[in-house]
């Protein structure tokens, strides 16, 4: 119930934190941690709340753009390629660029605003008498020094998620490819074929899919 979604929720916090800790970055003459070193540990809580915060809602929009482009094309430029590893490959390639493309594009503003945010309440709450242009530069070198470890974490989420999911999309057309090969009986995607289907009845000539 809610006890265990938050439980579970605790432990994956406590884990982000622990895989994070060795790699955030916090210049060693900064104010206010330079003075006291022990809010450093604030620059990794801030980190983390602003990675849960926003992967969701990024990984959810690049995988989805990601995924139905690539299944799209590829059912298209395979539809008369008979091999399955072919197509997966392809597939794989295709989604993981695209979807590391929109994650890294789309991530790196509401991060490094979140980061900042959640920064500035840790560092009030912990330091009162701090604001002014020493709040706000410890925010902004904290967030930039930062920044590409939360997005390179965000788009290995998006790119694992987008495999998992064009695996699945793809999964009746490889199974008939792999089909076709134990009868001896090379595939050829006839619905994607017809005169009535999006692809290839739009396309210009030279893009039409050929036999392989």
């Amino acid at each position: 119930g809610a006890q265990a979604s938050a439980a579970q929720g605790g432990a994956d916090s406590a884990a982000l934190m622990h895989a994070l800790a060795p790699f955030v970055t916090v210049a060693p003459a900064l104010p206010p941690f330079a003075q006291q070193p022990q809010l450093k540990r604030l620059v990794l809580a801030a980190l983390e709340r602003a990675i849960r915060e926003i992967t969701h809602p990024v990984v959810e929009r690049s995988v989805t753009i990601a995924g139905i482009t690539t299944r799209e094309l590829v059912s298209k430029d395979f539809a008369l390629d008979p091999s399955e590893g072919e197509m997966r490959r392809a597939a794989h390639h295709m989604v993981q660029a695209l979807a590391s493309s929109l994650a890294l594009v789309t991530c790196r503003e509401p991060l490094r605003v979140s980061m900042s945010t959640h920064l500035r309440t840790l560092l009030q709450q912990q330091q009162p008498g701090l604001a002014g242009d020493q709040l706000e530069t410890a925010l902004q070198a904290a967030s930039a020094d930062n920044l590409d470890l939360g997005c390179a974490l965000i788009e290995r989420v998006a790119t694992d998620r987008a495999l998992r999911d064009i695996d699945d999309a793809l999964a009746a057309q490889l199974e008939a490819r792999r089909k076709g090969a134990e009868r001896g009986q090379p595939f050829v995607d006839q619905a994607g074929l017809q005169a009535g289907s999006m692809y290839p009845a739009q396309l210009p000539e030279m893009l039409r899919p050929r036999p392989a």
